[in-house]
């Protein structure tokens, strides 16, 4: 099957961690371990969507909108034909994303694309709703006005985002399948929207593409703590801001690493001279930059709500890959349960917790040692392409052949490239 098993995947021009992992990944492993022959479409021409049309599976990752609603339906209107003595089906779609965008926290840089939820009742918002941001005093520091406030270049607008997010779980039922990096979203897919197959397809690790280079510490006896992430963590990393100031007081020899977004807060609660800030990179040198900031431990820090229980575990499994693997410090939450404390990771679960658990860390080089490797053997054994590519194939072809039993054998005598044309939405 696998000679002959065609994959195509819609990437439109995307380039960041979530195309790499979702898109990049599987489909050059799909090819390299001979499963598939894979095809990237980066263009909305009629021969990208011929090839769609002949492909056994055509990936949609995180597309919305009501023009690719009704070309999956189109598409899904098409009855098996014969050519050339040959029956051919039209394409089984399955759908990934990697979020569960259906409850974008206020703080989060898409909320004025996918923003529909009061922040913290998760109540669903109405048009002509806003939202108001306070800080931890009870000042406002920001707000979402309706179809006024603009990030971006994208108006915040209630009614826009109500709308996609409807569409957004029609095609999610339209197609014949749903991949993506966590059991939580599966289930939520399944569960909530009423999607009809999921698969839990997680976030794949190529060893090779992560490079280790020697580093020369400009001051051995440096602990490095790495926190990285972007503007919608401020409500998994502030919460602990005393504690990390207790860290940092008690610790002199302690280092923070800061990767991505830069908080105010952090003047306040550690001295500038005991931080390290990176600003983020292009998505092309991030994993050199990664590998470059030569960490010993790893902190997850993430808020117990409906968001972040559907996220991978990506920043554990990036930060146990290396030559010399991090160990990791992790919030008891969503993607970390699967850490066993004390082997393959620390898990904390209060501020007070996190306090004593990174103390044991920096204290003790024996169990930063331990739970690293077991960290890296973990992710060897469970996040290679070893690991997920057969499975994801499997899933591939067994929707596959569930969508061909389902259609039936085929009725038209004779197909043609050009009856395919026909059959297309005219383009945009």
């Amino acid at each position: 099957m696998a000679a002959n098993f065609k994959v195509w995947t819609a990437n439109f021009g995307k380039q960041s961690a979530s195309a790499y992992y979702r898109i990049l990944v599987p489909q050059r492993c799909l090819m390299e371990m001979g499963y598939a022959n894979a095809y990237s479409s980066s263009a909305e021409t009629q021969e990208d969507f011929a090839a769609m049309l002949y492909s056994d599976v055509a990936q949609l990752y995180a597309i919305i909108g009501d023009y690719w609603l009704q070309k999956v339906k189109r598409v899904n209107a098409i009855h098996p034909a014969i050519r050339d003595g040959q029956p051919i089906y039209p394409p089984s779609f399955i759908y990934d994303i990697d979020d569960n965008n259906d409850y974008v926290h206020p703080f989060n840089m898409f909320f004025n694309k996918y923003g529909v939820r009061e922040y913290p009742t998760n109540k669903l918002l109405k048009p002509g709703d806003g939202l108001e941001i306070m800080d931890h005093n009870g000042k406002q520091i920001s707000q979402w006005v309706d179809k006024e406030t603009v990030y971006d270049g994208v108006m915040f607008d209630v009614e826009r985002n109500l709308r996609d997010m409807k569409l957004r779980h029609e095609l999610l039922r339209e197609c014949q399948g749903v991949t993506c990096p966590s059991l939580a979203l599966a289930n939520y897919f399944k569960q909530v929207v009423g999607v009809q197959s999921t698969y839990f397809f997680p976030n794949t690790i190529v060893p090779s593409d992560y490079k280790s280079f020697p580093v020369q510490r400009k001051n051995p006896t440096e602990i490095r703590i790495v926190w990285q992430g972007g503007q919608s963590h401020f409500v998994d990393w502030y919460p602990l801001r005393f504690a990390v100031r207790e860290i940092s007081q008690k610790y002199p020899q302690v280092k923070w690493v800061i990767y991505g977004q830069w908080y105010n807060w952090v003047h306040e609660f550690i001295p500038d001279d005991r931080i390290e800030y990176h600003p983020w990179d292009d998505y092309a040198a991030y994993k050199l930059h990664r590998g470059l900031l030569d960490c010993d431990i790893n902190i997850c820090p993430l808020a117990n709500n409906p968001f972040n229980i559907c996220k991978s575990d990506i920043k554990y499994t990036e930060a146990s890959i290396w030559e010399r693997p991090e160990a990791t410090l992790a919030a008891n939450v969503g993607p970390y349960k699967h850490i066993t404390d004390g082997v393959d990771g620390l898990l904390y679960n209060t501020p007070e917790e996190f306090v004593q658990k990174l103390s044991a860390l920096i204290e003790n080089a024996d169990l930063r040692k331990k739970v690293a490797q077991g960290a890296r053997e973990w992710t060897l054994k469970n996040r290679t392409p070893e690991a997920t590519i057969p499975g994801l194939f499997d899933y591939y072809a067994e929707v596959r052949a569930r969508h061909k039993r389902e259609l039936g054998v085929p009725i038209i005598k004779t197909a043609t490239v050009e009856d395919a044309k026909k059959m297309m939405i005219p383009m945009r």
